[in-house]
C-alpha cells in the first residue's frame, strides 16, 4: 500500500459552475485553508482565479505565501483552450496563455493543463501537433510543462492521438481524467502505452453508469469517488502498475458539490477519494 497525496481541483471547491462569471464564490485564502484542513497537499488553480486575485489587489507574494503557509506543495494551473487556432478566439487564447504563465509563476506551479478542440473545428492532428510543440516551447522558457487532457467529446479522446500530439516534445505530457477515460470508452490497457513520466496529471471522480444528455452536459454530473459506477480501483491500479507517481487530483463537478459549503466540499471530496484509493 502506497502513501498517497491528493490535489484539490479548482472546480471541486469553487462553489460555482465552470464558466461562471467568477472563478469562485469563496475567498482564495479560505479555500487554501479548507484544503489544508481536509488533508490536501496540493491545488490545481485556474488562471482566471489568479486574474481575479490580482484585480482585487492581492500580490503574487501574498498568493504564494498562503499556499506555502498551508503546505500546498503540489501546484498546477488550468485550463487553457483554443491554443491551436487563429482569428479572434486565437487572440483571446494568446492573452489567456500569458495570464496562465503568469499564474503558474506566481503560484509556483510546474505544469499547466490544456484542452484539445472541444467544439468540432476539425483541426488536423498535424496542426495540433505543430502548435502544441510551439506552445510547449513558449512554456519551457518559463520552466512550465504542458499537460494535454484527453476529453471524451474532444478531438483528443484516445491514447494514440494524444501520444502523437505530444511526441518529441520534451516538456509535454498528458492529463488523464477518470471521467473522460470511462466516458470515452478508453480501454485501461491502452493507458499502459503511455510512458509513466508523461502522465503529468491524474484526475479522479465517479459518475453514473450511463450519461445524462450529451457528454458535455454529463460532465457536470460527476459524483464523489466510490459513489458511482466507474471501476476506479482498476483505473488507479493500472496507473500504479505503470509507475505513475503523481498525486491524485480530485475533480468533482456537480450541482451537489458546488452547493456545499467550503469546508464540507473540501472534506467530503478528499475523504471519499481516500476511502477508494488509500487501501490500494
Amino acid at each position: 500500500m502506497k502513501i498517497r497525496e491528493y490535489i484539490c481541483s479548482s472546480h471541486t471547491i469553487s462553489g460555482v459552475a465552470p464558466g461562471s462569471a467568477v472563478a469562485s464564490r469563496h475567498g482564495f485564502a479560505a479555500r487554501v485553508e479548507a484544503c489544508a484542513a481536509a488533508g490536501y497537499t496540493g491545488m490545481c488553480l485556474h488562471f482566471r482565479d489568479y486574474a481575479e486575485q490580482r484585480q482585487a489587489g492581492v500580490s503574487d507574494a501574498e498568493l504564494r505565501a498562503a499556499l506555502n503557509q498551508h503546505g500546498m506543495k503540489h501546484i498546477s494551473v488550468e485550463f487553457l483552450t483554443d491554443w491551436f487556432i487563429d482569428g479572434e478566439a486565437g487572440e483571446i487564447a494568446r492573452r489567456n496563455e500569458v495570464l496562465a504563465f503568469q499564474a503558474a509563476t506566481a503560484f509556483g506551479a510546474t505544469s499547466l493543463n490544456v484542452g484539445p478542440d472541444l467544439v468540432g473545428r476539425n483541426v488536423p492532428v498535424e496542426i495540433m501537433h505543430e502548435r502544441f510543440a510551439a506552445l510547449c516551447a513558449r512554456a519551457a522558457q518559463r520552466g512550465i510543462a504542458i499537460a494535454l487532457e484527453l476529453v471524451a467529446w474532444g478531438n483528443v479522446r484516445d491514447v494514440d492521438t494524444a501520444l502523437h500530439i505530444i511526441d518529441g516534445v520534451a516538456n509535454a505530457g498528458l492529463a488523464i481524467d477518470a471521467w473522460h477515460v470511462f466516458r470515452a470508452g478508453v480501454p485501461l490497457g491502452d493507458l499502459r502505452r503511455i510512458p509513466a513520466e508523461r502522465v503529468l496529471c491524474v484526475q479522479v471522480n465517479d459518475a453514473d453508469a450511463q450519461p445524462t444528455g450529451t457528454l458535455a452536459q454529463d460532465t457536470m454530473n460527476r459524483r464523489l469517488c466510490g459513489q458511482g459506477a466507474f471501476d476506479l480501483e482498476a483505473f488507479v491500479g493500472t496507473l500504479d502498475s505503470m509507475g505513475v507517481e503523481v498525486p491524485l487530483s480530485v475533480e468533482i463537478i456537480s450541482s451537489e458539490q458546488l452547493a456545499r459549503e467550503l469546508q464540507e466540499a473540501a472534506k467530503v471530496s478528499l475523504s471519499s477519494a481516500s476511502r477508494c484509493f488509500d487501501r490500494l
